[in-house]
Order: structure tokens, then C-alpha cells, then sequence
């Protein structure tokens, strides 16, 4: 049988039923899992081991770190690896895998569920079904997969904390879908090269959400604080306010101070075009450049990635529209 290394780090799936604050022991993990989802052992010979036990919003790019080096270590042991994961911040997890586990050759599966695994009417049992089947697939990436729906890891955001299609993908269809069949599509990423775990991570990157009106002030307040790249999410297609530029000035002051400057949008769907309307263009001459159609998730987890791998913030820049693990759109 293909054999599958399950990597527990936290979040419902693994909380005790009516706890949510109470997570099962780790040497209860295991065990529970596999006599409360039988049916994993007909799918594939799997091993399960606990990382850690966090909620998802106390996880770091320290934690990140230790996720990729323990599937570097193990991925050629095994066909498939799933990682569990709380779902709050399941994406930037998979993007940050993404960018360090380069030309992976297996696949990397991380789901979760809205609610734990040993309560009647979970979603975890389905999504560790399907995440399993999946990772004994020839679908060498990292993806998130929920409620039937496997998506590109760096391509996807969280679009509910009721429905149990927890995620979903604005710009990229799903690598595949499990229903009375499982369909894997044909825009798979394949590897260029020899798996190798590569960069780290920089946490100076800060993010920052532009407000009809709002007070240049809170840019202001960046400079001198450490900060090495800030993500702004603007308007529409990149757009800053052009009758006031008061905005345009605090964001030209951070780039003179050395800090890249990303201009990202509030609209999921689309992309960033910094050349389409007025409060584009003035983004872009102040030095600002655009994440295209990158999620928020994808593009601040590769701020970090790439500060934290590449010390010349020009170089960052010039690199950050440059797809690292199929997380743009190249030509569009």
C-alpha cells in the first residue's frame, strides 16, 4: 500500500468535542484519529505523529521553518505527506511550504475542519479521507484541501468560519476534486529540478489596510520601526487617493527609507495594475510595485521568504513578481 505520514500541528481537528480551547494529548492523537476514521488504512499504510498543538494564529514562520525541514527529512520515505492545521491561518502556512520545499516531488496535503474530529457531525473525517487519497496521487505541490476540493496551497484564502468549504481560490481552478471520483486537473505544477529545501524568513514585513479618508499617520509610523517591506491593500486594481496625497507622500517617505513598498488590493478576484487608473500610477511613481494577482497570504509570505533569503531589498523587488511555485498568473 502507498504509505502516508500525517503531521499534526493543531487547530479543531484536533480539539476535544464542545472544548474549543481543549486540545486532545498527543499521544491520544494518533489513536483516536485512527479508530475514528477507520477507513484511512483502506487508502494508504499511514503513519501519524504530533508536531505541536497550536491554534493556526500562534503559529510563526519559526514553526514554519520546522514544518519544512521535518517534510524535507521524511518526503522520500513516503508517497504523500498531510499535514493538519488550524484554518484561520492554513494559507500562509502553505504558501510559506510552497516557497521553501522547491521542486517538491510529492505531494504536501494540508486540510483541516470547522469542527473537531470526534464530534457526530464533523467535516473531518471527509477531509482527511480526500486529503489522504490525494497524497498517494501524483500531484507533486503543496495544497489545502477541504469539502472535496483540492486548491494550489499559495492560491488559496479563507472564505468562511461557518461553511464547511472552508477555502476557496479567486484566481487559480483546483488541482482536483474528489467526488464519486477523484478528478486531478491538468495545470499541476511538475518540478524543474532536484527537490531541495531552500530560504528563510523575515518577519519585518507589516501589512497595512488603506480607508476612505484615512490619516497617513499609521504610515507614518513605520519608519524607524524595523519594518523592511509593507503590503498595502488598496483600492480596486492597486488605487491610492489622488486628490489627497497625503497617503502617496507617507508611502514615497518609506521607499526613500529603504522599505519596499507592495501595493496588493481589498478585492479578492483580479489582479493588481498599477498603469490602469490615476491612484495606480501614482502608487507606482513613488516606487511602490504591484503583487499582480497574488492572495494577500501568498504575497506577505513571500515578502518574508524572500528578505529573509535575498539581504538587497532592490534584488526583493525585482524578484517578487518573478513565480517561485505556480503562485501568479505569468502573462496575464
Amino acid at each position: 500500500m502507498p504509505k502516508v505520514l500525517l503531521l499534526h500541528t493543531g487547530g479543531t481537528l484536533g480539539m476535544r468535542p464542545r472544548q474549543p480551547d481543549q486540545a486532545l494529548a498527543p499521544d491520544e492523537f494518533g489513536p483516536t484519529l485512527l479508530s475514528l476514521v477507520p477507513e484511512l488504512q483502506e487508502i494508504a499504510d499511514v503513519e501519524a505523529r504530533v508536531l505541536c498543538n497550536l491554534d493556526s494564529c500562534d503559529i510563526t514562520p519559526s514553526h514554519w521553518s520546522v514544518f519544512a525541514e521535518t517534510i524535507a527529512d521524511e518526503v522520500d520515505s513516503y508517497d504523500g505527506i498531510v499535514l493538519t492545521h488550524g484554518t484561520d491561518a492554513m494559507a500562509y502556512t502553505a504558501s510559506a511550504l510552497s516557497y521553501v520545499l522547491r521542486d517538491l516531488h510529492r505531494p504536501v496535503i494540508l486540510t483541516g475542519s470547522q469542527r473537531p474530529l470526534a464530534e457526530p457531525r464533523s467535516d473531518a473525517r471527509g477531509n482527511l479521507v480526500g486529503a489522504v487519497e490525494l497524497a498517494t496521487r501524483d500531484i507533486p505541490e503543496v495544497g489545502i484541501y477541504f469539502d472535496g476540493v483540492l486548491l494550489r496551497g499559495n492560491r488559496a484564502t479563507k472564505q468562511s468560519s461557518f461553511r464547511l468549504a472552508a477555502y476557496h481560490s479567486p484566481n487559480l481552478t483546483p488541482l482536483a476534486e474528489v467526488g464519486t471520483d477523484v478528478v486531478v486537473n491538468d495545470h499541476v505544477h511538475r518540478p524543474q529540478g532536484t527537490f531541495r529545501l531552500e530560504g528563510q524568513f523575515d518577519r519585518n514585513v507589516a501589512c497595512v489596510r488603506l480607508l476612505p479618508g484615512q490619516s497617513a499617520g499609521s504610515l507614518a509610523g513605520l519608519r524607524g520601526s524595523g519594518t523592511r517591506a509593507l503590503l498595502v491593500e488598496a483600492f480596486g486594481v492597486g488605487n491610492l487617493p489622488v486628490r489627497d496625497h497625503a497617503v502617496a507622500n507617507a508611502l514615497a517617505e518609506l521607499v526613500s527609507d529603504g522599505v519596499l513598498v507592495a501595493i496588493g488590493s481589498q478585492v479578492q478576484h483580479g489582479r493588481v495594475d498599477l498603469g490602469h487608473y490615476a491612484g495606480g500610477r501614482l502608487a507606482r511613481d513613488v516606487g511602490a510595485v504591484g503583487i499582480e494577482d497574488m492572495t494577500l497570504e501568498a504575497a506577505t509570505v513571500k515578502l518574508m521568504y524572500l528578505l529573509g533569503t535575498f539581504p538587497d531589498v532592490a534584488d526583493v523587488k525585482t524578484r517578487l513578481n518573478v513565480p517561485i511555485a505556480g503562485e501568479m498568473t505569468v502573462g496575464a
